[in-house]
């Protein structure tokens, strides 16, 4: 039933609404309507028109199963397209029928080539109903004359989708195809529907695949980094402990079951500093706000700290950011090394105190010519009043200012050459005069690895050169 006025589409019946919104082609309702009725009826113009002076108008269809009538009031044409037999009991109309007809067929199509499976199974496990795709891959698995059998054969094991409880909802599910060692995986979603269960699934194996390769990864590094003596701990994009080594475990003291639980990156540092392996905060408050930094820095790669803990352990703690918004925390033990460190400070600045003990001035250049080591002595007679800052930080500048302190002598040309000679150098001796008189007695020695050893020892007035310069330093 359609209802025109003033030549528009102002209502219709709801079989009639349906079959003008398969027709996709027109641009508005009216043309919909006059593409439909010229299909079937000659004078399809006739019956939209519905002039005053037509009055009503019965019109058969071509094939003369339907009849179209139309009933003009005022400006209003009311169109009525229905059987022709329609008056007849236990018949339905015929344009209903076609209706119905045409939808079914769209189904049947859409269902055919859908490309994955679909299928309907009653509560007995019963697959009552199944699409081409699913046909075509119960004829490869089982084949043609079981698959054309009733009950169509099930490519599922009817437990496990009937009692996967994944009603709405999606599981993965394996066929029964792996009992031929050919393991096809499916995400299977499930809609109850009168009693009966109708099934979607989609092809898993990559999926599947994907996750085994990525366990086997995971259990390939989880091997190799529980051989390193760095605790590593890694924690995924949502900041959830995802993977840690054994020498997390020995160097945090935290217990195994903690870890396991995938603690956040929060409670994981809450529990370091409540086993007190990681510098007690000043301010708590403030360190917990300061996380969100350390988890920027971690994922820039640029944190980096050096913990030292109350027993004496120090631990060298850096950030690392991983694929997928990941990021590592590595833990160093680095005790030994700090130790190590500690002592060689200790003998260097031993070595240094007894040096600036020495009267001699004393200065070592090495092969390139750098100045490497001087003590105090030598810092007092080699310093220019008017330039306090230039020291002479290698071989050249350090003569050009002893040239600038010294009345002219050839021993600080003789000296840079000796500093920069590659063959085999002897142990030789001079004698220079400051500009404010005072004698100055130089020896020049070879050392290790091509460095030079200056030895100076300031004399009031000119002498002989004390023979304790001779073994000096």
């Amino acid at each position: 039933m359609y209802t025109l006025r003033g030549g528009h589409l102002v209502e219709a019946s709801f079989v009639a609404r349906r079959r003008l919104d398969r027709i996709g082609l027109a641009p508005d309702d009216i043309s919909k309507l006059r593409h439909r009725l010229s299909q079937r009826f000659e004078n399809a113009t006739d019956l939209l028109l519905g002039a005053k002076d037509q009055g009503d108008l019965r019109s058969p269809s071509r094939d003369g199963n339907l009849q179209a009538v139309r009933e003009v009031a005022g400006n209003e044409v009311r169109l009525e397209v229905m059987s022709r037999h329609s008056a007849e009991p236990g018949r339905r109309d015929l344009h209903c029928l076609d209706a119905e007809g045409e939808e079914l067929r769209m189904l049947r199509a859409n269902t055919e080539v859908a490309p994955f499976l679909l299928w309907r199974q009653n509560k007995d496990g019963d697959v009552i109903w199944a699409n081409k795709s699913y046909l075509a891959a119960a004829t490869e698995l089982f084949g043609l004359q079981r698959a054309s059998m009733w009950p169509i054969p099930s490519l599922f094991r009817s437990t496990a989708v009937l009692k996967s409880g994944a009603r709405d909802h999606v599981v993965r599910i394996q066929s029964v195809a792996n009992v031929s060692d050919h393991k096809d995986w499916f995400d299977c979603h499930i809609t109850e529907v009168d009693g009966d269960a109708l099934c979607t699934a989609f092809p898993a194996d990559e999926a599947v695949r994907s996750e085994a390769r990525r366990q086997e990864f995971t259990q390939t590094l989880t091997k190799t980094f529980s051989d390193l003596s760095i605790g590593l701990a890694i924690f995924d994009r949502s900041r959830r402990l995802a993977l840690f080594n054994p020498a997390v475990c020995d160097l945090t003291s935290l217990p195994v079951d903690f870890l396991t639980s995938r603690p956040s990156l929060v409670g994981f540092l809450d529990q370091l500093r409540e086993k007190r392996v990681m510098p007690e905060p000043r301010d708590y408050r403030a360190w917990r706000n300061s996380i969100a930094d350390l988890e920027t820095a971690a994922m820039n790669g640029t944190y980096a700290e050096t913990w030292s803990l109350p027993d004496g352990q120090t631990y060298r703690v850096s950030g690392r950011p991983h694929p997928d918004g990941a990021m590592a925390l590595l833990f160093e033990d680095i005790s030994a090394e700090m130790s190590l460190t500690r002592r060689f400070r200790a003998q260097l600045q031993q070595s240094q105190s007894i040096i600036d003990s020495l009267d001699e001035a004393v200065a070592v250049f090495s092969a390139s010519g750098e100045l490497t080591f001087s003590n105090a002595a030598y810092r007092a007679l080699w310093s220019d009043p008017e330039e306090p800052n230039i020291t002479g930080k290698t071989v050249v500048e350090a003569t050009r200012l002893w040239h600038k302190l010294t009345v002219p002598t050839p021993i600080w040309g003789d000296f840079r050459d000796f500093a920069f000679q590659d063959r085999e150098r002897d142990e030789w001796t001079g004698q220079v005069t400051m500009r404010d008189g005072r004698s100055v007695a130089c020896r020049f020695v070879p050392h290790k690895a091509g460095s030079s050893l200056a030895i100076f020892h300031p004399q009031e007035a000119a002498g002989k050169v004390p023979s304790e310069l001779r073994h000096a330093v």
